[in-house]
């Protein structure tokens, strides 16, 4: 298992002829595939063949009762699906080619995503299968794949965000293969998986009985390759430690990424600047944080804000607004707030700030606070400094994901706005440890110190950071510049022009960037997988025969370290909840990197290869068990468990 501890390569230029070599091996696949006949039409015909025929056309041979084509459709009465068709279009036919395999990916998620997707690429070519790769931008990802009637391609990876919630319960990632889940892009259902994920959501309370079901669901979703979980790759930035020192660093987040904010309030200067300046990509589209579509604004502007509570670097749940909470039965919980905590404008916070902000919330449906109050049915006030969460079901993750989620509004300032969902605060105000100064949409945000929060207390920091604590004045201002890549981005920092990046960079940037000195390069482990979701509308995808073969083709190791260097954590299997978290489970199914095994499974499951190694669905009796694998209640069963014979 490659881990961050992996042994510092110092030699550039073998690193990087390293991962030439790697694209030059997947190139080299890619460009047999098409020699192979792989074309865009899918066919798996040779070069003089008619579209739509083979080399050897075969004639379906269709057992009665059989359709000859399965088409990609909705499985199940989806609650969160209101659409007639699904987005993709792949059908399954009776000895057919198979059609290239539709890939998605951003380059601007991660700096070798491109590489990545290359690797998964690879993998299908192996098989005998054409790709089709669409570098998508970030944002259009999001907003026209990720949507809950459906990914728009057959397979689409993206690296979750390194937001607290991930690290700090298992449901922001498991519970994404729930059913009824608005983020179940993949149309993923295993009754068994959603009766798991029911239970151990209620328990409450009871952590060794929570852990017992979170460990079974993570068993059986990597047996059942629900998607692929190939790596959880190290963050990755540089910073400048000359002039500055106390930069923490919070896995999943690096020191200089805005989902934790314990750089900024732990930093000292080492010279007169006290200004710290982080060179970012992204820019903020608005100040309204509740109604934020997520990115920039939503994650700086939680320097601002304050929720109820924090979560540490060791991914602890510790006080902010709120000091102490427990649940006094299944579905209430009583909360004590942190007394003598004031507005940015002096206003004192309360209790009613906390009811009236989650009022707002619900009946305004607040985008970006939809974790933290979907479960609350109601809130009561029961003192100045104490409320009453009534939900309207037992919710294990409240404790954890919800309340660390949270983001407090001011009553005074948002009671008499119109449309909070169109508010443009031109100078929010709230609880947190900087209060904002000016933005320049696309360009600069800039904040300053709140030097009555909690969090500038040396033995607050202490009690939370441990040996990474420092001491001293601290820092008066952050200012967040928008450089625009990440090439500008190192040679600013080179230049003395930005302090630190505030992305993730590749470890080849990084080495160059420490290149110069007082830059250093900064490492960290990562709680946030690299999620390479399959679409399971599609019938190719519902035969798990086929699922076991992909996993099995996909070679993570190898692409660890040859193209991350070993900067990464491979899991074993198809896990999404990472080793450094509480609720890992070490024993999952792992399908080992094995071509030809993988060829060998979809040989006794019926598919075949023409002459150029182009792979065919299934024909006659072979056909009929594939038709048999993908109905509902069988797509989570091998061909052995169903008593298909072996067709090879």
């Amino acid at each position: 298992m490659a881990s961050s501890n992996h042994d510092e390569r110092t030699d550039a230029s073998e690193q990087e002829f390293s991962r030439r070599r790697y694209l030059v091996g997947a190139a080299s696949v890619v460009g047999a595939a098409t020699l192979a006949g792989c074309s865009g039409t899918g066919d798996g015909s040779g070069d003089d063949s008619t579209p739509g025929t083979s080399v050897e056309e075969q004639e379906p041979q269709v057992p009665e009762g059989t359709p000859e084509v399965v088409e990609t459709q909705y499985w199940h009465d989806w609650e969160t699906i209101d659409a007639a068709n699904p987005p993709l279009d792949y059908s399954a036919a009776a000895a057919a080619g198979l059609d290239p395999l539709p890939v998605e990916f951003s380059s601007e998620d991660d700096p070798w995503m491109r590489e990545h997707a290359l690797m998964v690429k690879r993998a299908a070519n192996s098989l005998g299968l054409a790709v089709e790769l669409n570098d998508r931008p970030l944002n259009q990802l999001y907003a026209q794949s990720w949507e809950t009637p459906g990914l728009e391609a057959i397979v689409s990876m993206s690296t979750h965000g390194p937001d607290p919630q991930r690290g700090l319960d298992p449901n922001p990632l498991l519970m994404r293969r729930h059913k009824d889940s608005l983020s179940n892009y993949d149309n993923y259902f295993h009754p068994k998986l959603n009766d798991l994920l029911d239970r151990q959501r209620k328990v409450t309370g009871d952590n060794e009985k929570r852990q017992e079901l979170v460990s079974q669901a993570q068993q059986l979703f990597a047996e059942d390759v629900g998607g692929l979980i190939t790596l959880f790759p190290d963050v990755i930035t540089a910073v400048n430690t000359n002039k500055w020192s106390g930069y923490v660093k919070t896995p999943g987040n690096g020191p200089t990424g805005d989902s934790f904010r314990w750089t900024e309030v732990n930093l000292q200067p080492e010279t007169d600047q006290t200004t710290y300046v982080k060179g970012v990509t992204t820019s903020m589209n608005s100040l309204n944080l509740p109604w934020a579509a997520g990115g920039a604004e939503e994650k700086r502007l939680t320097f601002v804000y304050d929720g109820l509570f924090d979560a540490t670097p060791d991914l602890e749940v510790v006080p902010a607004l709120a000091t102490d909470a427990k649940f006094t039965d299944d579905t209430t919980v009583e909360m004590s707030l942190r007394e003598g905590v004031t507005w940015h404008d002096g206003e004192p916070f309360t209790a009613e700030d906390v009811k009236f902000t989650v009022e707002l919330y619900k009946e305004q449906s607040s985008t970006s606070q939809v974790p933290f109050y979907e479960p609350v049915e109601s809130v009561e006030v029961l003192g100045e400094h104490s409320v009453r969460f009534n939900l309207s079901t037992p919710d294990a993750a409240f404790m954890t994901q919800r309340v660390v989620r949270s983001v407090i509004l001011p009553k005074h300032k948002w009671e008499n706005v119109d449309n909070p969902s169109q508010h443009n605060p031109q100078t929010p105000v709230g609880t947190g440890p900087f209060k904002v100064e000016k933005w320049e949409q696309g360009t600069r945000f800039e904040v300053s110190r709140n030097d009555d929060h909690w969090l500038f207390d040396d033995d607050v920091r202490g009690e939370y950071l441990g040996d990474q604590t420092a001491t001293g004045p601290g820092i008066e201002r952050i200012i967040w510049i928008n450089v625009g890549n990440v090439d500008s981005l190192i040679g600013a920092l080179q230049q003395g022009k930005v302090d630190a990046i505030g992305t993730t960079l590749s470890n080849t940037q990084a080495n160059r960037a420490s290149s110069t000195s007082g830059i250093e390069k900064s490492v960290t482990e990562n709680f946030a997988p690299l999620d390479t979701k399959l679409n399971f509308s599609c019938p190719l995808i519902r035969d798990k025969e086929f699922r076991v073969a992909f996993a099995k083709a996909v070679d993570e190791e190898s692409f660890v370290e040859s193209v991350l260097e070993g900067r990464a954590t491979v899991p074993n299997g198809e896990n999404p909840i990472s080793p450094i978290t509480q609720w890992h489970e070490p024993d999952t199914k792992k399908y080992e990197n094995d071509v030809e095994g993988a060829k060998a499974i979809l040989r006794k499951a019926g598919y075949t290869w023409d002459s150029n190694d182009n792979i065919r669905f299934p024909n006659g009796e072979a056909w009929a068990a594939f038709v048999e694998r993908v109905q509902n209640g069988n797509t989570h069963k091998r061909r052995s468990e169903l008593g298909q014979p072996d067709f090879s």
